[in-house]
């Protein structure tokens, strides 16, 4: 009991974290820098990635599985994530670097964060641009699915790369501190 205790506590203050960052939204101004998209995306993405990654090393594979899924439910809700059928598609983005961290800290730490890295790159462009944007195009009217479908395209290509590799720095400065105040 006092283990599964541990597991909830630990996951829940993640999950929390997680939430207050993505609640950033609603104060930091919305900048669009042309040919990177909006800033907060980089702010937000790169500190929700490293509190998947530290849950994946610190709690667990489950523990960074639950965040991965309710951080696209809460974007949804805030109106960052405009078509509810991204949802899925993001927690599966999610979970993949939660795994491959998660699999493969032990063996290798940069390894394991490049492959998370590219990973959550590959399934989030590929699902969201090849299965979720094509199903959400029809429902759409002319020049609305063209600029939506750039907007997405985008939001989900490259940006992922540098908010996850970005949350990786963040996890790696972090974990040290966490490795001296508790125990896994």
């Amino acid at each position: 009991m006092k283990n599964t205790t541990k597991w909830l506590t630990r996951t829940a203050i993640l999950l929390g974290l997680t939430v207050a960052f993505q609640s950033l939204r609603m104060v930091i101004p919305k900048v669009t820098v042309p040919g990177m998209g909006d800033l907060d995306q980089y702010i937000i993405g790169s500190l929700v990635n490293a509190c998947l990654i530290i849950a994946a090393i610190k709690i667990g594979a489950g523990s960074g599985i639950i965040i991965s899924i309710l951080a696209p439910v809460i974007a949804l809700i805030q109106g960052e994530i405009q078509f509810p059928i991204l949802v899925p598609f993001v927690a599966l983005g999610n979970a993949a670097i939660v795994i491959c961290v998660a699999l493969l800290y032990e063996k290798s730490k940069i390894g394991s964060f490049a492959i998370g890295i590219v990973a959550k790159f590959l399934c989030l462009y590929l699902t969201v641009v090849h299965i979720a944007l094509p199903l959400i195009l029809p429902s759409l009217e002319g020049d609305k699915a063209e600029l939506i479908s750039k907007m997405v395209s985008f939001k989900f290509s490259w940006p992922q790369i540098v908010t996850a590799a970005i949350g990786s720095l963040i996890a790696s400065a972090i974990l040290p501190l966490l490795d001296k105040s508790i125990s896994k």
